[in-house]
């Protein structure tokens, strides 16, 4: 545990004091794990090498599919589309939960500060028309980006940790998704049962024609279709449905990997995109994968620290005979929220947490495919607390939304605490009930 520590001491002392990027801080924290634990210099660099690319190779494809896809959909209009959709079917005295939900949903392919930026002129909108002060528009939105930005794959974080833990990413998704939801909601009724009067409409000042949008599912298939296809292909190779081997079945889990399903979504986007639109896709790939280089350094990173952990004999010098699956979730909550609090990044928090504790994960209990995917939405939960100055995505929050400092912290920090939180409370619960 000592040298675990002091790994994590150099990684937020990088960080913090000399402002280096994550993926750095993060290889140098493998490296000087390897070194302290007496793994000689040319081997540490092999291990460093084989984490990061066993890493890459799994979820690399699905990294640069799902960012391609959020391009997409910022580039081509729908994420607008999809809002005015929102609006009309939820209408205007279900604004706030309009935003929170569309914002969760938006986040599973498109980034949660990127989202936030290309929402912000709408919510915008909807205050000066609506009188809805912005902070309430702003942190629902915010706390509905965040929550799938740490429970629901194709995200970077909860991808990575799926491949650090060995978890099924499909299974992930399911039950991300449910939790993240719950989660999602508890920001919005956190500003809302704390904050009621921030949630008065005046009516008489409100623009009926300013939202007059069709009201249409179809516009949401790039997201919903993939979501389903890996969710289906995930439910029929369980045991439980005994379902025999056929062509279609073949085809079924084929089209419902997380990188082909997300490639279907994209396909699927092009068919809402105008045709003069369409022209400008070669840019958007580039700039798609550029968004995506970064997080791959970071993801693959995050792997190679803990390949080194793995693959260094640490495991046998530590007796958890006596921890159980419960207070195991319990603890690496902690870890995760403290690191976050501490350096800023929920990717960075989810992914080193999963890298510390794979090595003794089986130790603590924590065997079954449920089991390691409960562990996961503990770790994200603790990813998630709390969201302060010195994480970008509060700036974005506070410098999009026009808002002071103090405004921030008291609204929008203090829901990712209480979202925290309730992440853990619903990670406890899964594991009562369905282990």
């Amino acid at each position: 545990m000592l040298i675990l520590l002091s790994a994590l001491f150099v990684l937020f002392f990088l960080s913090i004091k000399f402002n280096i990027k994550p993926y750095i801080t993060l290889l140098s924290a493998g490296l000087v794990s390897g070194l302290i634990l007496e793994i000689s210099f040319q081997d540490t660099i092999l291990l460093i090498f084989e984490g990061f690319k066993s890493i890459l190779l799994g979820i690399g494809p699905i990294i640069i599919a799902g960012t391609l896809l959020g391009v997409f959909l910022q580039k081509g209009g729908l994420t607008k589309k999809m809002v005015g959709s929102f609006i009309s079917l939820l209408g205007y005295n279900k604004i706030p939960f309009t935003l929170n939900m569309f914002g969760f949903i938006i986040s599973i392919p498109v980034f949660c500060d990127a989202a936030f930026i290309l929402m912000s002129s709408i919510i915008k909108e909807i205050s000066s028309v609506t009188g809805k002060k912005i902070i309430v528009l702003a942190v629902c939105l915010a706390t509905g980006l965040y929550s799938a930005h740490v429970f629901v794959p194709p995200t970077p974080g909860p991808l990575a940790a799926a491949a650090i833990l060995k978890a099924d990413i499909g299974l992930l998704l399911i039950v991300g998704l449910f939790s993240g939801i719950l989660v999602s909601i508890g920001g919005y009724l956190w500003i809302k049962i704390f904050f009621p009067d921030d949630f008065k409409i005046d009516m008489k000042t409100l623009d009926v024609q300013l939202y007059s949008y069709n009201k249409s599912f179809i516009i949401f298939f790039p997201i919903v279709i993939p979501i389903l296809l890996i969710s289906l292909s995930t439910l029929i190779k369980y045991p439980i449905f005994e379902i025999s081997e056929s062509l279609v079945l073949t085809c079924i889990i084929f089209i419902g990997k997380p990188e082909v399903a997300l490639l279907i979504g994209i396909v699927i986007s092009s068919f809402f995109i105008k045709k003069t639109n369409l022209i400008e896709t070669p840019k958007w790939i580039l700039d798609s994968l550029k968004k995506s280089f970064d997080i791959l350094l970071i993801t693959g990173a995050g792997g190679a620290f803990g390949f080194i952990i793995r693959s260094s004999g640490l495991i046998d010098s530590i007796n958890l005979d006596n921890a159980n699956g419960l207070i195991s979730i319990v603890t690496v909550f902690i870890i995760s929220a403290s690191i976050k609090t501490i350096q800023g990044s929920s990717t960075v928090a989810l992914i080193t947490t999963c890298a510390l504790v794979a090595p003794i994960i089986e130790s603590l209990t924590i065997i079954s495919e449920i089991e390691k995917v409960i562990f996961i939405i503990s770790i994200g939960s603790g990813a998630m607390t709390v969201s302060h100055v010195n994480d970008s995505y509060f700036w974005v929050v506070s410098k999009y939304s026009n808002l002071k400092m103090n405004e921030t912290l008291r609204f929008f920090s203090s829901a990712t605490l209480v979202q925290g939180l309730f992440g853990l409370l619903i990670s406890i619960t899964l594991y009562i009930f369905l282990t």
